[in-house]
């Protein structure tokens, strides 16, 4: 998954974490170039297979926290 993501043209940036202090944490952090990039990625086959299998991985949930860069104060 991690080498199919990263080889998507549109992704910026993509790490696959473990927090430290709390072991079987983890943490995927993503960017891509636009919000209509990172939408058509959710919606690649290979992605919805991963998003289909989730409940059954994660014990406790799965949390998503969508964020965006906003410009320097100022600019």
């Amino acid at each position: 998954m991690i080498h199919l993501v990263r080889s998507d043209p549109k992704n910026l940036v993509y790490f696959f974490q473990e927090d430290r202090e709390n072991p079987g944490h983890f943490v995927f952090y993503e960017v891509f170039a636009t919000k209509e990039d990172f939408e058509a990625h959710n919606n690649v086959p290979y992605v919805k297979e991963w998003f289909a299998k989730l409940p059954q991985l994660a014990e406790g949930g799965v949390t998503t926290t969508r964020m965006e860069i906003q410009p320097a104060a100022g600019r």
